[in-house]
Parts: C-alpha cells; structure tokens; sequence
C-alpha cells in the first residue's frame, strides 16, 4: 500500500456540507436514539435492543444462549471463534480465499529529458490485492473491488494520462503469483480517490472460466464486534495471497491518510485490527471466522512507535460504493460515485458504550442528530437537532442509526428517483419525513 496513515481523527462525518460552528436560539434534547425506541414501544433493555437493531440478534446469538444454558462457559466472542474453527466452517475460510486476486498494475513514469532534450520514460509496478465482488464464471466474466491506490499514480503518463490510472492492469486467482503465466487482462471501471475504492473488470476469460474462483459473500459490517476473530488475505509483499488472524480492534473510526495523488489528505471509515496488514494487501479482504467479507483492506500505521494497527474499509461502505460505480456511468468516461446528499450537517449527541451480559459482547450507541440544515432535499423538512432514528430506502427494511457513519453508507445506495424515509425525534415528539430524490442537484460527484 503506497498511502501512510497521517493520524486519527474526530468521529464527526460530514453530509454535503462543511462543518462550521452555530448559534442556535432552540436547545438541543439530551435524548437518546434508544429513548425515542421506548417512545415507539420497545420494552426490553438496551443491549437487547441494539443486539436486535445491528443484526447481532442472530441464530448464532441463540446457539450461544442456548449452549450457556447447558453450561458452556466461554464467551459469546469465543463461542464464535470456536463456531468458525468448526469443519464446516473453515470450508467457508476457504472458499473465501477463492474470492481474493493479486493485482498488479504497470505504469510508465517521465524521466529526466535526456541527450538532445529526448524524454524518456520507465516502468513502474504496483503491487496489490482485490476480491471478486461479481462473477459470472461461464461467461468468463467478474467485477473485483481493490483500493484506488492500487491502480493509480500521480507521475504515470500514457493513454490515462489525465487520471493517472493504469492502462496495463492484471490479476491472478489464489495458487498463482504475479509474474506466472496465469494473468487474467483487467480493466479499469472506475473509482473514487476520495473513499479509495475502485472497480475493475474481466471479460470473457478462459482463465476465470476454467477456473473454482468465487465470488465473495458479504456480512453486516455494522454486526461486527470488538474481539470478533478474523482474517486478512491478500497479495502481501507481492507473493501471492496469503492469510493472517487476529481480532477486530476497533469496529468503526475515522482515520487520515494521505490519497492516492500523494498531496491531498482524505478522512477514511475504517475498522482497525491486529491482524498483519502489509505491503500487497491494500485492496483484499478482511473475514470473519465464517468467511465473510466484512472489509477491504487499505492501510497500516507506519508512525513510529506504533505497531499492529492495520485498517480495512467496512464492507457496507466499499459494497454500496463498488455498486455506485456500476450504476453510474459517464459518456465518454470512467465511472464515478454520484452520492446523493442531505444538505445538512451531523454530529454526534451522545455516544455511549453498551455492555450485553448474556452474550458478554460489548456496543457502541451513538445518538446522531441534525446541527444544522443548509440547502437541498432537506431544507424545509429536516430541523436543527431533529435526532435519527431509522432511515429507509424505498420498501427496504428500515435500518436503525445507532452509528453516525450508517447514513453515509445509506446514501452510496440512493439514486434518482428513490425515496427516503427518515424517523426522527423532533423536541420528544416522534414524526417521520420522506424526501424523493428526483432532481440533479440532489446528487454530487465522490471522484
């Protein structure tokens, strides 16, 4: 991975607009998100509701349950480990090493004009990881998701001189290395520099179609825990994929890191492990121990005095934006993320740890709510400190804001023409707002 991380920073996300400091005339409620859940009539404590609302609340929650009620002992983050050393499951593990490619990217860099004023040019690799997010293996065909990073550089010239992507990029299935015989020929869909995500193809591959790639299934990422045992693999060091173990460190936070055109600085959603992240490995997977994808890998601490802590981008955020970028073609261009937006900042009011002696699993709960409303699809409908409960998308299943990066990730899957419905509590008064996005101007470029 060619970015270093620069720092952490405040877990304050930004929608649409920047963040500036107001003078409000109305008080803010000291209300929770959980508060307005027993408004509308949940009865139960609040680690019960927040296993329910994260998708914690699953069958594996009641196999640990029952199975503490026959005297097993261990934790539920044990429980869970031990479920993904079962048979079955390390079936799973390897089958998802089947989703994981090396990619390599060629780059052809200016050099120093020479005898005669003669420009001359040199060769260039990057060398990196991606997983197959789409795979059509009759057809030869898949679409793989790896970092921006990986296919960009801001010295490279040639026939995508103007974005600085690679022209020559390929990749190798699991067993292969970069340099054997069997390079699949990608090509570049598109990306954005901004959240370090980029889409490739392949076409037609007698590679791919012989092949026992997989495509990767996907987790919540907003279900994972603290402690949550799980895997990294990827092209480290550029020898082929290979796997390293440890635990979710942090499940959610914002980092620094430098962007792929190596001045600007981008804030990064991140889950931060201990598992040994390395040169190669931007852009592959980070599992769980049932072999879910539930991160793409993208940066390591490289600061002095700070060891162990590689990052992955949740898989919520990198699947809805891999998807953003198919749907949103350009004439004559790559594609682009088009990220609908609210016009109105966020922050968080509250923020609490939540601790589930059942399960002995532990939460976080944010209570997100409006700062402030500037323009767009919001004015008029959204007031300042109005306090997210749900957001849903068109007939989907409302998803409960317990962390304020989940409206982001909500927001990479609207297009036009789409509905949002917002439940919110306005002054302790329940209400629920649904805003259509039928115009441009909702909508704005995430290159």
């Amino acid at each position: 991975m060619k970015g270093r991380i620069k720092g952490i920073v405040s877990l304050i996300l930004m929608i649409a607009v920047l963040i500036s400091v107001f003078a409000g005339c109305t008080a803010p409620s000291d209300e929770t998100v959980f508060d307005v859940a027993t408004e509308l009539g949940y009865a139960g404590t609040q680690a019960e509701w927040l296993a329910s609302v994260t998708g914690a609340d699953s069958q594996e929650r009641q196999w640990y349950l029952e199975a503490k009620a026959e005297g097993y002992e261990g934790t539920f983050v044990q429980f869970l480990q031990e479920l993904g050393q079962s048979a079955d499951d390390s079936v799973n593990l390897a089958s998802a090493l089947m989703s994981v490619v090396s990619v390599r990217a060629r780059f052809n860099i200016p050099a120093a004009s020479g005898m005669y004023g003669i420009t001359t040019t040199r060769i260039a690799y990057s060398q990196g990881s991606g997983v197959i997010y789409s795979l059509d293996r009759a057809a030869g065909n898949a679409y793989i998701i790896t970092n921006h990073h990986v296919v960009y550089e801001a010295d490279s010239v040639g026939t995508e001189s103007l974005s600085h992507i690679s022209d020559e990029i390929v990749i190798y299935l699991y067993g292969t290395r970069p340099g054997d015989s069997g390079a699949i020929r990608a090509q570049y869909v598109g990306g954005s520099m901004q959240y370090d995500i980029a889409v490739l193809s392949v076409t037609d591959s007698d590679i791919l179609r012989n092949s026992t790639a997989q495509a990767a299934r996907a987790a919540d990422s907003d279900a994972v825990t603290v402690g949550e045992q799980v895997y990294a693999a990827g092209n480290a060091e550029g020898g082929g994929i290979s796997l390293t173990a440890g635990v979710i460190s942090v499940d959610a936070e914002y980092i620094d890191i430098l962007a792929s055109d190596g001045t600007s600085t981008i804030s990064h959603l991140v889950m931060r492990t201990d598992a040994a992240i390395n040169h190669g490995n931007s852009g592959g997977a980070l599992f769980n121990a049932e072999g879910r994808l539930i991160g793409i890998t993208s940066a390591r601490s490289e600061e002095d005095g700070v060891t162990g802590f590689g990052y992955a981008i949740p898989s919520n955020y990198a699947i809805s934006l891999a998807q953003n970028i198919l749907d949103n073609y350009q004439s004559g261009g790559h594609r682009t993320p088009v990220v609908a937006t609210l016009g109105v900042t966020v922050e968080i009011a509250a923020r609490e740890g939540v601790y589930d002696e059942e399960t002995e699993r532990v939460y976080t709960m944010e209570t997100v709510r409006v700062s402030d409303v500037s323009s767009g699809i919001a004015q008029g409908q959204l007031s300042r400190w109005d306090i997210f409960y749900s957001v849903q998308l068109n007939d989907a299943e409302p998803i409960v804001i317990t962390r304020m990066h989940m409206i982001g990730a909500i927001l990479f899957n609207v297009r036009k023409g789409d509905t949002l419905t917002i439940t919110l509590s306005r002054g302790g008064t329940v209400e629920t707002v649904t805003l259509l996005f039928d115009d441009d101007s909702y909508f704005t470029s995430a290159a």
